[in-house]
C-alpha cells in the first residue's frame, strides 16, 4: 500500500486552561504529555476520521500549567488497513504541531512570548 496523506479538515479546541505565575519567568524546564483517542468511521467508504487529543504542558515549579483538549478531524486519500499506526505515524503528531501554534497565538493575546514547542518535537 501507498503511502497515506491526511489533512485536518475541521479543529474544534473543546478547552484550553493556561495557568501563568506572576512571577517573572525565567527559563522554564517544560514537559509535555499527549494522550489520543482515534474515532474511525462507521462507514466502510469514509476517509474521515475523528482524534481527540489531550494536550498538558507544565514546568516543575509550577510557574506554567496549559491543558488542552481538542478534536480534529482529519481526511485521508485512502482508507488505512492500521488506523493505529496512522495516528502514530501522521495524525498526533500533525493535530500536536497544530495545537502548538495555537497555543503560541494565544500566549500572544494575552502578552506572553511563544514558547514555540511545536519546533522542538
Amino acid at each position: 500500500m501507498s503511502e497515506i496523506n491526511a489533512k485536518i479538515i475541521k479543529l474544534k479546541i473543546i478547552s484550553a486552561n493556561i495557568i501563568v505565575s506572576r512571577r517573572p519567568l525565567k527559563r522554564l524546564e517544560v514537559s509535555v504529555e499527549c494522550r489520543a483517542k482515534l474515532k474511525t468511521p462507521g462507514e466502510e467508504d469514509n476517509k474521515s476520521v475523528l482524534l481527540n487529543i489531550e494536550l498538558s504542558v507544565g514546568a516543575k515549579n509550577d510557574d506554567l500549567k496549559i491543558e488542552f483538549d481538542a478534536d480534529t478531524i482529519f481526511e485521508l486519500d485512502q482508507i488505512p488497513d492500521d488506523y493505529n499506526m496512522i495516528a502514530e505515524q501522521k495524525l498526533i503528531p500533525l493535530a500536536r504541531t497544530v495545537l502548538f501554534e495555537k497555543l503560541d497565538e494565544m500566549l500572544v493575546s494575552m502578552g506572553y512570548e511563544k514558547m514555540k514547542l511545536a519546533e522542538q518535537m
